[in-house]
């Protein structure tokens, strides 16, 4: 898989819902591996020291290959698995549920009214459904890189023709022109060379960096 949908880096607004007095606070962060995930969730049990329960589910890499999830102390299946589910199943588009990268901590806090097996499961789904609605998601693809040198004078006007189809990273100033760097989704390789044909009268060359992930906006 060349593109999946994941959390924008920053710190998401908790979501709270109340269920016959029982507090459900849901919580999303963007993580790399297991070991950030862990950190989050160490993070967040350390903020709710009174909690009862602090369950989550996490989904990482391109593949959603790593899922991991935890009832924390709650029945067996009503709390990591509605949280896993309803991340795996979370439409990111239509038809498409490729969310990733992604870790969902609902801590709770106990009422005095038990929920049963079947308010507890409805309770977790909710909560991470809530707590996803609110958080900003972003694009993240396999971008090749390439790099162009033109003259200096020619610079402006290949950025901006550049722009309305690809992702321009950096424009750099050398001895010898400017040093354009682009960024293009898989597949688009030719669409970009041929582009650069045009707008240089076929006087550009392109040199390949390689590839890298990156976000954009959605």
């Amino acid at each position: 898989m060349d593109a999946y949908v994941v959390p924008a880096k920053m710190k998401h607004r908790p979501v709270e819902i109340e269920i016959k007095r029982s507090r459900f606070i849901g919580f999303v962060a963007r993580v790399e591996d297991e070991e950030d995930a862990r950190q989050f969730l160490s993070n967040i049990r350390n903020e709710h020291p009174q909690a009862r329960h602090v369950c989550h589910a996490f989904v990482i890499g391109a593949d959603r290959r790593t899922q991991r999830f935890s009832d924390d102390g709650e029945p067996s299946g009503t709390a990591g698995t509605p949280i896993l589910e309803a991340i795996t199943h979370r439409q990111t588009s239509e038809g498409k549920t490729e969310l990733s990268d992604v870790a969902v901590a609902v801590v709770r806090y106990f009422g005095g009214i038990k929920l049963g097996a079947g308010g507890l499961i409805q309770a977790y789904s909710d909560s991470t459904a809530r707590a996803l609605d609110s958080a900003k998601l972003v694009k993240r693809a396999k971008l090749g890189i390439v790099s162009l040198t033109v003259p200096y004078e020619d610079a402006g006007r290949l950025e901006t023709d550049l722009r309305n189809n690809f992702t321009l990273r950096q424009t750099q100033y050398g001895a010898s022109g400017a040093i354009l760097t682009i960024c293009y989704p898989s597949g688009t390789y030719e669409k970009l060379e041929t582009k650069i044909a045009e707008l240089s009268a076929g006087k550009a060359m392109l040199e390949k960096q390689g590839f890298e992930w990156m976000d954009y906006e959605k």
